[in-house]
C-alpha cells in the first residue's frame, strides 16, 4: 500500500492523528489534491488542531479552485465562515461566506448552496429576523431533498426546529427535531452534520427545559463523539452536562465539568465558550463563590456573552438590586434567537430583582410572561418557574394564602425533577409567607428542609442565610452554637473483641472510657454522645480541643510503652455552627467532623485545615491534604497534628 493510501485508510477508520500525520508526509513529496487536503482539514478538525483546519481548509479551496471545482471551493469558503464565527470573527466569516456565494452563483443546485441559507439563516437569527431565517432555512430543505444529502437535510431540519421553538412552537419544532436527529443517525451523513444536529439537539431540549431529553440526548451525543474518535462537540457535551448537573444540585462537579468544557472550547469554538463561563457564573454564584463568578463573568464578556441570568444572580447577591434589572432588561430585549431562548431562564430571576426594588408592576409583567412561555412550552421545569415566581409576587403583595398555594405547587414540581437549589430557594419564600400567617412552626419547618437542602448541595451563602432566618425559632428549633468538635473511635475494635472474649473486652473498654474521660474533664471538654467505642465531645476553644485530641494520644502511647497495650484510636476535629438542642449538637459541621475521624488513621489527630487556621498556639503540622467525606460533595482540606509531648 502506498503512503497516500494509508492516510486514506488511517481517515477513514478515524485514526485522525495518523492520518494527519501520512497527509503531511505526502504532502511534503508532492502536494494534496483537492480531496485529500480537505480529509486533512478534517483530520486537524477532529484532533482540535484548530490552526491546522483553517490552514487546510485554505488550501484545498485554492486546489478545487485551480481544478475549477466551484462546488468544492464553496464547500471549503462555507466551513471557513463557519469556523470564523464561532471563533468571534464575524468580518472574516462574512467575506467568506461572500466567496462561497460567488462561486455557487449560475451553479446547479447543490448541497452547498442549501449549506449557504442555512449559515444565512442564522445570522439572520442572531440579528432577530426570525421570520426571514425560517424562510431561507425552508428554501434551503428543499435543496437539500432534491440533492439528496442527508446530512446537509438533518442541518437544516435542526435549525428549523431550533427556530420554530425559540418563535414559541414547541411541538411543531420538536417534531423537526425528531426527523433531524434520524437523518443524523444515517451512515451516509458525514461527522460534520451529524455531531452539529446532536450537539444543537441537546441545545433545544435545554431552551424548553426538558431536562430528561436533554440528559438523554448528552449521553448519545457524547457516545456518538467518543464511538468516533471526534473532539471539539465533547466540549458542548460537556458544558449540557454540566448544566443538568446544576439543575440536580451536583454544584462541585457541575462547576468541574464547565471549566473542562470551557478549556477545550476555547480552541475551537470561542462563541460556545462565551456561554460556558456565563454558566459558570450561575454555579458559582449558587456555591456561594462571589469572587470566582465575578471573575467567570470577565471571561463570559470578554468573549461576548453577557453572563445572564447568572450575572442577574450575582448583582441581587451583592445588593445591587437597580443594576441587576437593568441588566436584565436589556437581555429581555434582545430579539436574538438565544436571548429569546434564555427568557424562560432570566424571567424568574427579573421576578425577584423587580420585587427588590419595588418595581412590583415590571414584576407582574414578567410573571405573566413566564406564565405565557410555561403553557407554551409544556415541561414541568418553567411550570414550576412560573407558580415560584406567582407565589413571591402574591407575598410582596401581601396577599398571603395566595402566595402560599402558589409557593406548594412550585417545591412539589421543583422536587419532582429533582432540583433540590430551586426548591429550596421556594421554601425560604414559603417559610416567610407562613411567618406572616402566624404559622412559626410551619414555617420553620420549611426554613430546616432549605437549610438541610442548601448544606446538602454546598450552597454555603444560602445555608447562612437561612440559618440566621432561624434564629428566632431558636426555642422550638434549637439555638445556633460555634463550636470545635471531637470525634474518636477505637481502630479494629472488631477484631479486638474477637481476639480478647467478651469479659477482657469489657475490662479493656471501661479504663479506655476512663481514660479520654480524665483527658476531656482536663480540657473542658463537653462529652456529647459515647456509643460503643466512640465519642462525641464539643469544645468552646478550639485549641483546647486540637490539644485535647493530642493529650489522649499521648496517654494511650505512654500506656502502652508502659504497660505492652493499649488499643489504637482514631481522632477528627473540625470547628463551624451547628444547631445545639436538648444537650446534643446537629448540622453540617458535626456531620463532617465524624466523616473526618472515619479518615484518620490509627493513633492520628487528623483537623481540618479551617481549624488549625483558627487556632491562636502553634503545632507542628504535617502535610496537607484534600479528602472527599462521604455524604459530600465538595473535598474537604485536613492535616495530620504532631501529639508531641
Amino acid at each position: 500500500m502506498d503512503s497516500l493510501a494509508a492516510a486514506r485508510k488511517a481517515y477513514e477508520q478515524h485514526d485522525w492523528a495518523s492520518a494527519c500525520a501520512a497527509f503531511r508526509s505526502c504532502h511534503a513529496d508532492q502536494p494534496l489534491g483537492p480531496e485529500d487536503s480537505e480529509r486533512m482539514a478534517w483530520g486537524c478538525r477532529w484532533s482540535q488542531d484548530a490552526h491546522g483546519f483553517l490552514d487546510w481548509l485554505e488550501r484545498a479551496e485554492v486546489a478545487y479552485c485551480a481544478q475549477d471545482d466551484r462546488r468544492g471551493a464553496a464547500r471549503m469558503a462555507l466551513e471557513q465562515a463557519r469556523h470564523h464565527k464561532q471563533m468571534l470573527k464575524d468580518k472574516v466569516a462574512m467575506t467568506a461566506h461572500g466567496r462561497a456565494l460567488e462561486y455557487l452563483e449560475d451553479l446547479p443546485e447543490s448541497p452547498e448552496h442549501a449549506q449557504a441559507l442555512w449559515s444565512m439563516a442564522w445570522v439572520q437569527a442572531e440579528l432577530g429576523d426570525l421570520g426571514g431565517a425560517k424562510a431561507n432555512l425552508r428554501e434551503a430543505l428543499v435543496i437539500a431533498r432534491r440533492t439528496g444529502d442527508p446530512g446537509v437535510e438533518a442541518t437544516v431540519l435542526q435549525g428549523l426546529a431550533h427556530m420554530e421553538v425559540a418563535d414559541g412552537h414547541r411541538n411543531e419544532g420538536l417534531a423537526l427535531l425528531d426527523q433531524a436527529t434520524a437523518l443524523a443517525m444515517s451512515p451516509s451523513a458525514a461527522p460534520i452534520h451529524s455531531g452539529h444536529v446532536y450537539c444543537a439537539t441537546i441545545s433545544v431540549c435545554r431552551s424548553v427545559c426538558d431536562w430528561e431529553r436533554a440528559t438523554e440526548w448528552t449521553d448519545v451525543s457524547t457516545r456518538w463523539c467518543e464511538r468516533e474518535s471526534i473532539t471539539g462537540y465533547s466540549g458542548l457535551c460537556r458544558f449540557h452536562r454540566a448544566e443538568i448537573e446544576r439543575v440536580h444540585g451536583h454544584l462541585a462537579n457541575a462547576e468541574q465539568e464547565v471549566l473542562r468544557a470551557c478549556e477545550e472550547l476555547l480552541r475551537i469554538n470561542r462563541y460556545g465558550a462565551a456561554w460556558g463561563f456565563s454558566e459558570l457564573v450561575d454555579i458559582r454564584v449558587r456555591r456561594g463563590d462571589l469572587d470566582g463568578a465575578e471573575d467567570a463573568l470577565g471571561r463570559a464578556i470578554e468573549l461576548g456573552g453577557d453572563g445572564q441570568p447568572g450575572r442577574g444572580r450575582l448583582q441581587l447577591a451583592r445588593g445591587m438590586a437597580d443594576a441587576a434589572v437593568r441588566g436584565l432588561e436589556r437581555a429581555l430585549a434582545s430579539p436574538a434567537l438565544l436571548a429569546r431562548e434564555a427568557r424562560v431562564f432570566i424571567l424568574p430571576v427579573h421576578v425577584t430583582a423587580a420585587i427588590a426594588v419595588g418595581a412590583l408592576e415590571k414584576a407582574r409583567a414578567s410573571v405573566d410572561e413566564l406564565a405565557l412561555v410555561a403553557t407554551q412550552l409544556g415541561t414541568d421545569a418553567p411550570a414550576a418557574s412560573a407558580a415560584v415566581a406567582r407565589g413571591e409576587l402574591a407575598l410582596a403583595e401581601g396577599a398571603i394564602h395566595e402566595a402560599v398555594s402558589n409557593l406548594r405547587d412550585g417545591i412539589r414540581g421543583w422536587c419532582e425533577i429533582d432540583a433540590p437549589y430551586e426548591a429550596a430557594q421556594a421554601r425560604v419564600l414559603l417559610g416567610g409567607a407562613l411567618q406572616k400567617d402566624g404559622d412559626d412552626d410551619e414555617a420553620r419547618l420549611e426554613l430546616g428542609a432549605a437549610l438541610r437542602s442548601f448544606t446538602d448541595v454546598g450552597a454555603t451563602r444560602d445555608a447562612d442565610h437561612v440559618a440566621q432566618l432561624l434564629e428566632p425559632h431558636e426555642q422550638n428549633l434549637g439555638s445556633v452554637a460555634t463550636r470545635t468538635f471531637l470525634f474518636s473511635d477505637i481502630v479494629g475494635s472488631t477484631q479486638l473483641v474477637e481476639a480478647m472474649g467478651d469479659e477482657t473486652w469489657q475490662h479493656l473498654l471501661a479504663w479506655h472510657d476512663r481514660t479520654l474521660r480524665s483527658v476531656f474533664v482536663g480540657h473542658d471538654g463537653e462529652e456529647v454522645k459515647h456509643a460503643g467505642d466512640g465519642f462525641f465531645v464539643a469544645f468552646d476553644d478550639p485549641d483546647a480541643a486540637l490539644e485535647c485530641g493530642c493529650a489522649i494520644q499521648r496517654a494511650l502511647a505512654d500506656h502502652r510503652r508502659e504497660h505492652g497495650f493499649a488499643p489504637h484510636v482514631r481522632i477528627g476535629l473540625h470547628a463551624g455552627v451547628a444547631t445545639a438542642r436538648e444537650n446534643d449538637y446537629f448540622g453540617r459541621v458535626v456531620n463532617q467532623t465524624a466523616r473526618i475521624a472515619a479518615q484518620a488513621g490509627a493513633d492520628e489527630v487528623l483537623a481540618s485545615a479551617a481549624l488549625v487556621d483558627q487556632c491562636v498556639r502553634p503545632r507542628a503540622i504535617g502535610e496537607r491534604r484534600s479528602v472527599h467525606l462521604k455524604g459530600f460533595a465538595d473535598p474537604v482540606e485536613v492535616a495530620v497534628v504532631a501529639v508531641g509531648r
